[in-house]
């Protein structure tokens, strides 16, 4: 999904449903688009880092600014959530490209929050680790990831989708 059909996908939206409480971004790209992007370092290529830019940060901004139109219009708050990973906050390697992208998200939300928080919408970011996801199966070290992420955790696992899951509803309530 390239961030500007966003617009199309709201349209459809709007057709079916009056009113949008809550938006939560959870770009991926994997695959061809990010060759150049997933690597040590000095393997890092502008194409592949510009991709990952476009599915993640793109995506959050125009995403959570059609959902912030929508939102206003009832006039009664609402919540914006960006996905993210804590490989912007330590080292995992093969992941500066992602990693750094994701941080230039996180700062994004900070800046949102504050612009959006004067209109009633909260905006977070929610960071779980490493998830057993398609995306992380992608990873050529997925087995290393794996197998250190369960020997670091207090459950003796890899992170699970829904373990995220009581996070975000959390955020999206008015609890």
């Amino acid at each position: 999904l390239e961030p500007t059909t966003y617009k199309d996908v709201y349209k459809l939206f709007d057709e079916d449903f009056d009113r949008l409480d809550f938006f939560i971004s959870n770009a991926i790209i994997s695959g061809r688009a990010v060759v150049g992007g997933f690597g040590p370092f000095m393997r890092l290529k502008p194409r592949g880092l510009n991709n990952i830019y476009t599915a993640t940060v793109d995506a959050f901004v125009v995403g959570a600014q059609e959902a912030t139109k929508r939102i206003e219009k009832h006039g009664m708050g609402g919540s914006i959530i960006s996905m993210s990973s804590t490989g912007n906050l330590v080292y995992t390697p093969n992941y500066a490209g992602h990693g750094t992208n994701r941080a230039a998200v996180e700062a994004m939300v900070r800046y949102a929050a504050i612009e959006l928080g004067e209109k009633g919408i909260r905006v977070n970011a929610i960071s779980g680790g490493p998830i057993e996801t398609d995306a992380l199966r992608a990873f050529t070290n997925y087995e290393e990831v794996a197998a250190q992420t369960a020997k670091l955790s207090p459950l003796g696992r890899m992170g699970q989708p829904e373990d995220l899951a009581g996070a975000c509803y959390f955020l999206c309530s008015d609890e």
